[in-house]
């Protein structure tokens, strides 16, 4: 028989959603509502986001580092690039926490040593975003993915290249893109610095007619 197709489109009309950046790195209150209410092994996986930048099945993969080591190589799935991330000592202190067993897996599951999939932990964090705890998390739209935003941020913060952020976080154009709140914010104050500098030259003519008003 010969096959039909459709001569309209049934979404030509659709308006658009709003544009602009779905993923928006985690605020501080969403750090403490996950150390109040997670149990530890899924706070622990969200650390490892936090701390290292990489997308959440890379994070799922990650082995154990063991005792002594400074660095986790991570193969990313969608580049399929290997990533050494040296651990800072604040990762470290998480680290030493994950309790003792014979996987040489990093991240367990509830009920598992580990995860076999991203999907399995997929399901369990999202069975714990729908919990009463975790309300504004649903509301303000605050997914797992924006902890790898929060990772690029705050290596920029500290004055790190686009090039070291993405050596560490595996992103290319992206370093830009996810941190440009970042440049902006550092022009700002550098903009302001200067004008601080020298305010007392742009002062008089500034308010030459301050006594007419």
């Amino acid at each position: 028989m010969p096959r039909g197709y459709c001569t309209a489109n049934p979404v030509e009309h659709t308006e658009k959603i709003p544009g602009g950046e779905p993923w928006v790195p985690w605020p501080n209150w969403a750090f403490e509502i996950l150390f109040e209410h997670a149990p530890f092994h899924m706070q622990i996986i969200a650390m490892s986001a936090f701390f290292t930048g990489q997308r959440q099945g890379d994070v799922i993969a990650m082995v154990k580092p063991k005792a002594g080591e400074t660095t986790i190589a991570v193969k990313a799935q969608k580049t399929k690039k290997t990533v050494w991330i040296p651990i800072l000592s604040a990762y470290r202190k998480w680290i030493d926490r994950v309790p003792s067993n014979d996987s040489v897996m990093l991240h367990a599951g509830s009920r598992t040593k580990f995860y076999k999939t991203a999907d399995g932990f997929r399901t369990e964090w999202q069975k714990m975003m729908n919990e009463d705890a975790f309300k504004r998390f649903r509301e303000e739209r605050i997914v797992f993915h924006g902890l790898r935003k929060n990772a690029v941020i705050n290596l920029l913060e500290v004055g790190c290249t686009e090039n070291q952020v993405g050596a560490i976080c595996n992103m290319s154009a992206q370093v830009q893109h996810y941190g440009r709140e970042v440049v902006l914010r550092s022009l700002a104050r550098d903009a302001m610095k200067l004008m601080e500098s020298r305010w007392s030259e742009i002062e008089p003519a500034a308010f030459r007619n301050r006594n007419r008003t």
